[in-house]
């Protein structure tokens, strides 16, 4: 049986007792207010006849003030009828639900009309100074027994009322009792109903949860779980999912144990490696500038040896001159040397300057990765703005428009920012298309926010543009394009590109065929360690 159920039903046994008790308690209560309710309207009803008989009394005694005093202005006032009439009307109201106090209400009316007439007869003979009759009508017995059998109306009425006000309280007396009886039964049946509700919650219930969350401290702390609990509830789905859970986490242990061996195995190996690597590096610089000074001395040589050369044709010229030789001898030994050994010469001196300028690129190639940066916040506008009025010549050789946009500051070394945008700014007025009047824009990009740390510069022309079967090459050592448009041994790029990975950054180009290119590097704007925080 499932959590909700078992609860419904721990909920509803009490619950329907309760319920109950709690009729039973209600009834008692609403016994016990109608009791007093009816209790309260019979001292309302006493009240209420007691104010009717003040101004019956009321008016008696101002008749006799009348016939002393000889005077009947008083006699005509109507206030003290009216009060009586109204209040009679609210006494009926009053017992308008009991047919025996209403009829005596309906008779004390009638016996109030009758005195009221009386009255009225006493009246009109003061008025008219009929003293005598009047006197002898004060003496008439008839005029006692009005105001008498108003009075004992009256007490009649109260008694009967004061009787059922008895009866009232007595029966307001045993709905408290039978109410205080309930409310004591419903608090005791209610204790009991929750205490049967726990006992079979701590047994059926809090053992398994107890075992459960044993279990789950267990599963917490790593330690052997105990057996699963019984039953086919949420309790032992969710201590089945714990020993899952439990049997997965040794797994993954165990995986994380086997990843970190591996992870050490293949941190050693790559340790090993990059020492290899670094080995081979150090190696190679120490080749390439080895190479470099060893292939100096023979094309040091050679050029040397082409002036002498030079030197010894001219003599040689003047000898043959100088000879006995015939003009047709002279002219053809002459053409010989001229158009053979000069051109071969010039060859050989432009075959060691082509050499001479590579081996000066391999060392600078090789000297990027052992050259110390000096970091620092670097003012971008004002390195662009060197290298502009650097190129200046070129720029209007060529009729180029330079536009340089605001440029917000990078973080490095300011020697190497010279020199990629020196590079990449020479390589955009070299490469401008002359069919058309040239342009460069350098910029930067808005902050992107998945590289929060980094600004990204480009420099862009309409110019040649590049192939795009030659975009992946661009950053490859000796690899030229439109040789015949600018002079270079064509490492220039390959330069760059180590400079920005050395402070961290990216470079990629993008171009158009006879449209124009677009370079992009991004570059720090802060230290490593403060961008490494922020990411962080």
């Amino acid at each position: 049986m499932k959590l909700f159920k078992k609860g419904l039903l721990l909920v509803a046994i009490p619950g329907a007792f309760e319920l109950g008790l709690l009729g039973i308690l209600y009834t008692s209560q609403e016994n016990a207010r109608q009791a007093e309710m009816w209790s309260l309207h019979s001292k309302n009803v006493i009240i209420q006849a007691t104010e009717v008989r003040e101004p019956v009394l009321l008016q008696s005694a101002r008749l006799r003030a009348a016939i002393i005093l000889s005077n009947p202005s008083e006699l005509g006032k109507s206030d003290l009828w009216d009060s009586i009439e109204k209040e009679i009307g609210e006494l009926r109201d009053l017992v308008v639900d009991n047919p025996q106090q209403s009829q005596a209400v309906d008779r004390i009316r009638a016996s109030v009309e009758q005195y009221r007439q009386w009255t009225d007869i006493q009246s009109d003979l003061l008025r008219n100074g009929k003293r005598d009759e009047l006197i002898a009508g004060l003496r008439d017995p008839k005029a006692v027994f009005l105001i008498q059998v108003i009075q004992r109306q009256l007490r009649d009425f109260m008694k009967v009322e004061d009787g059922l006000d008895q009866e009232r309280q007595l029966q307001v007396a045993e709905a408290r009792k039978l109410q205080n009886i309930a409310l004591i039964v419903a608090l005791i049946g209610s204790i009991l109903a929750a205490a049967a509700a726990a006992r079979i919650f701590s047994r059926d219930v809090g053992g398994r949860l107890s075992v459960l969350t044993g279990n789950a401290h267990k599963l917490s702390e790593g330690g052997v779980l105990a057996e699963r609990v019984g039953g086919n509830d949420e309790i032992s789905e969710l201590d089945k999912v714990l020993h899952e859970s439990s049997a997965r986490l040794k797994q993954a242990e165990e995986n994380a144990r086997q990843y970190r061996e591996d992870l050490e195995r293949h941190a050693r190996e790559l340790t090993s490696l990059n020492e290899d690597l670094q080995r081979q590096t150090q190696d190679n610089e120490m080749f390439i500038y080895s190479v470099s000074h060893d292939l100096r001395s023979p094309l040091v040589n050679l050029q040397g040896f082409s002036k002498e050369l030079h030197h010894a044709i001219r003599e040689l010229h003047d000898t043959i001159s100088a000879s006995d030789l015939s003009d047709n001898d002279k002219q053809r030994i002459h053409d010989l040397i001229e158009d053979d050994v000069e051109v071969s010469l010039k060859f050989i001196r432009t075959a060691v300057t082509r050499s001479a300028s590579i081996i000066d690129s391999m060392l600078r190639l090789s000297r990027v990765g052992r050259v110390e940066y000096q970091p620092q916040l670097t003012n971008v506008d004002d390195v662009v703005g060197r290298v502009i009025d650097a190129m200046s010549n070129t720029i209007r050789e060529r009729q180029a428009l330079v536009v340089s946009q605001p440029l917000p500051p990078c973080y490095g070394d300011p020697t190497a920012i010279e020199q990629i945008f020196g590079n990449l700014i020479g390589n955009a007025i070299n490469y401008l298309d002359a069919r058309r009047p040239g342009t460069v824009e350098i910029g930067a990009l808005p902050p992107d926010p998945g590289q929060p740390g980094f600004r990204t510069y480009y420099v862009k022309d309409n110019g040649l543009g590049i192939p795009a079967d030659y975009l992946g090459k661009m950053f490859s050592a000796f690899n030229r394009l439109h040789a015949d448009v600018a002079q270079g041994e064509g490492v220039g790029l390959a330069l760059i590109k180590r400079i920005v990975m050395r402070h961290g950054g990216k470079i990629w180009v993008e171009s158009t065929e006879g449209v124009g290119t677009t370079f992009y590097t991004s570059l720090p704007i802060r230290p490593a360690e403060q961008a490494e925080g922020q990411l962080a």
